[in-house]
């Protein structure tokens, strides 16, 4: 006996199969978020602690930053990002127009700030990821999801790891074990 297929009929499939789907769909959770942000920041600091002291002021070429200051744009974008995950203003003291130099006042500025966006983190349940918040800068802001927000800070934070790396390499330094969302 032949079946013919109705459009009704795979319409009824594509339905039933789009409900399987969703069932079977897993999203992601403010702890996957807060697991996720302990992977990066463990891979992002024993980097940089990796680099000797003396190639704080290493700079591959120009217009390139130093390493310090390529550590310090995380660390600024850490606490600048801060803001959509609840985190607030950090309590430590930052001079965006004096970033340190020194490997331990680098360090220190980047585990504070990797701790301060973590602080925001802490406080998130699953719903307050589909929350929006303003994104962009000032003047042309728009509006993301708090989860998108996340997002895009973790991809910011891999993508500037990965300069954080060439560095590291050119001064025959192994970089710290890569770090990604963890499920």
């Amino acid at each position: 006996m032949k079946t013919k297929l109705t459009l009704k009929g795979i319409l009824i499939m594509i339905a039933l199969l789009g409900v399987q789907l969703s069932t079977n769909a897993q999203a992601i959770t403010a702890d996957d978020v807060l697991k996720t942000w302990d992977n990066l920041t463990r891979m992002v600091v024993e980097s940089a602690k990796l680099m000797p002291a003396e190639h704080f002021n290493y700079t591959p070429g120009e217009p390139l930053r130093s390493f310090a200051d390529q550590i310090n744009h995380t660390t600024r974008s850490n606490i600048g990002f801060a803001a959509s995950v609840k985190a607030g203003r950090p309590t430590f003291p930052v001079d965006p127009s004096n970033p340190p130099k020194d490997k331990a006042a680098v360090i220190d500025l980047l585990e504070k700030s990797f701790q301060h966006f973590k602080s925001g983190l802490e406080k998130l349940s699953d719903e307050d990821l589909s929350e929006t918040v303003p994104w962009g800068r000032r003047g042309s802001q728009k509006q993301i999801t708090r989860l998108k927000a996340i997002l895009i800070v973790t991809s910011h934070l891999q993508r500037e790891h990965g300069k954080t790396m060439i560095y590291l390499r050119e001064k025959g330094v192994a970089p710290a074990a890569a770090g990604s969302w963890t499920f």
